[in-house]
């Protein structure tokens, strides 16, 4: 039986989609995406929770020890230690985001493509 090829854009779109589906499903139910995913998202969790944390220990601090927060950092000036927490909040975030994209980068990137290779094949 000989092949059928395409001789038209909707053909060709349709056994696009085809090969498409067929290696998503691959992917889907290969065990080194599942992995992949749970690690990713066990990495993401924990840098959220680690800052929310700062967040809310930033909020309860304010909230709680509002002498603190006003207090001048070095006596004799008029820059409060609340406003140094916040800036080193935004800094310590920004950081936690380059950590993450580091990782996604080295990691996850190389896991993905060994993935996508094995299941090309």
């Amino acid at each position: 039986m000989r092949p059928r090829y395409c001789c038209d854009a909707q053909c060709l779109k349709k056994a696009i989609k085809t090969m498409s589906d067929e290696i998503y499903e691959r992917v889907l139910s290969n065990p080194k995406f599942a992995a992949m995913t749970a690690s990713r998202a066990r990495f993401s969790w924990r840098l959220a929770l680690i800052v929310l944390a700062v967040y809310y220990a930033f909020v309860f601090a304010s909230a709680l020890a509002p002498d603190l927060m006003a207090r001048p950092l070095v006596e004799g000036m008029t820059f409060p230690v609340g406003l140094a927490a916040g800036i080193v909040i935004t800094v310590f975030c920004s950081l936690m985001t380059g950590v993450y994209v580091l990782r996604a980068n080295s990691r996850y990137d190389a896991m993905n493509r060994d993935l996508l290779n094995e299941v090309g094949r």
